[in-house]
């Protein structure tokens, strides 16, 4: 019986491992106008998410909210985060076999008010780094042939952003918290995601940010 359940779960965690993580092939985007800008990482208490200030103009938000002036970005699973499925039967699959992923888009005003978070952590950056960050957070969504991100999957309600398909499949060793300091790793801003599971241990893997005495606004 024990063969059998390791030859169920550990082989298709070991192929998830093992596979390079999947990326869409995109051209970096402009680099954005000479400034500084805000990143902040918030904790929501099981999992993380990236927010990002956006440059004038830009219309990297959901729908409904191209243009605002910060944009969060959270990776999870798709059943669980999008579907709100929180039957024994998604949550065991979201742990221990690879599961299909989204990314919710949300978009904030100036300064962001992230309520019901646990903690916030911010940085500035220039814009070379903030041009390497949100390449990074868009090379996550599945796009279209043209480059596109392919249109918002149904709207749920409880949720103040909108989800698109993402590539990568989700597993425990590779979740929302790994997929939060992975992409900052691609910008410079956090170390080696290896072993981040849970959202205490992505403060750790950051670089140059400070605790927010309180959430913005």
């Amino acid at each position: 019986m024990l063969a059998l359940l390791l030859e169920l779960l550990g082989r298709p965690m070991l192929q998830a491992i093992a596979r390079p993580e999947p990326r869409a092939h995109l051209a970096p985007l402009p680099l954005p106008p000479p400034g500084s800008y805000t990143v902040l990482v918030a904790d929501w208490g099981h999992h993380t998410s990236i927010v990002v200030q956006q440059p004038p103009g830009w219309r990297l938000g959901p729908p409904g909210a191209e243009a605002a002036p910060f944009v969060e970005v959270a990776w999870g699973d798709r059943r669980y985060f999008h579907g709100a499925d929180r039957s024994p039967q998604t949550l065991f699959a979201a742990l221990f076999l690879p599961t299909e992923s989204v990314l919710l888009l949300a978009g904030h005003p100036d300064p962001p008010r992230l309520e019901g978070t646990v903690a916030v952590r911010q940085r500035r950056v220039e814009a070379p780094t903030l041009q390497a960050l949100l390449t990074a957070l868009e090379r996550s969504a599945q796009r279209t042939p043209a480059g596109e991100r392919l249109p918002p999957l149904p709207w749920r309600p409880g949720h103040g952003g909108r989800f698109v398909l993402a590539h990568g499949t989700y597993l425990w060793t590779r979740n929302c918290n790994w997929w939060t300091v992975q992409r900052l790793r691609e910008a410079g801003l956090a170390t080696d995601p290896t072993g981040v599971v849970v959202a205490a241990q992505v403060p750790g893997r950051l670089r140059g940010f400070r605790p927010v005495a309180r959430p913005p606004g």
